[in-house]
């Protein structure tokens, strides 16, 4: 899998549970679409707004810790040596984390104000978007692998299912592997 350069994008589509049986309640599918420009990596998730949403108190816009309590779609950029967990909610809160090993922290980013825009499911839509751009100095470097969750009422969501007896999404030497297009 190549990250374009935008307009194009690679497409995440998040249509499984975790241990890869078939989800059949659409409702619960989302897409991540991953696109690249000059100042770093653009990332937008879509999911359609649950019949009752989880989400958080905060205003729209800001970063939620814990944001995974809540319904949310979460892609993992994995590089050598690290990886970054970025969550966007259903309320247009945010969430970006870097490990440098499974679940070892090395960075909250708890002032991280990035360029952000979220599109609610109103007026009709059935659908929430949001878009974070992540600068290049935050993401893992060379960019090897990528993958995509959806944590909502209790049921968890990937794109490329991931072993173990329970949801583990904390495993960046399983994600299918991607790399970065050329630079224009």
């Amino acid at each position: 899998m190549i990250i374009p350069y935008m307009p194009g994008v690679l497409t995440l589509p998040i249509e499984t549970y975790w241990d890869g049986t078939p989800c059949h309640e659409t409702p619960l599918h989302a897409t991540v679409a991953l696109g690249l420009d000059t100042q770093g990596l653009c990332l937008t998730a879509t999911m359609p707004l649950q019949a009752a949403p989880r989400i958080p108190s905060e205003m729209p816009l800001t970063r939620v810790a814990n944001l995974w309590e809540y319904d949310v779609v979460e892609c993992f950029l994995a590089g050598p040596g690290r990886y970054l967990e970025v969550e966007l909610g259903a309320g247009g809160h945010f969430l970006v984390l870097d490990f440098s090993a499974p679940r070892v922290r090395q960075n909250d980013y708890a002032t991280f104000t990035p360029a952000m825009t979220f599109e609610p499911a109103l007026a009709g839509h059935t659908v929430w978007r949001a878009s974070i751009h992540l600068p290049w100095s935050m993401l893992p470097e060379p960019i090897q692998g990528v993958n995509a969750y959806v944590i909502s009422g209790g049921k968890h969501l990937c794109y490329q299912p991931l072993p173990g007896p329970a949801p583990d999404f904390h495993q960046p030497a399983r994600f299918p592997a991607v790399r970065l297009a050329e630079r224009p």
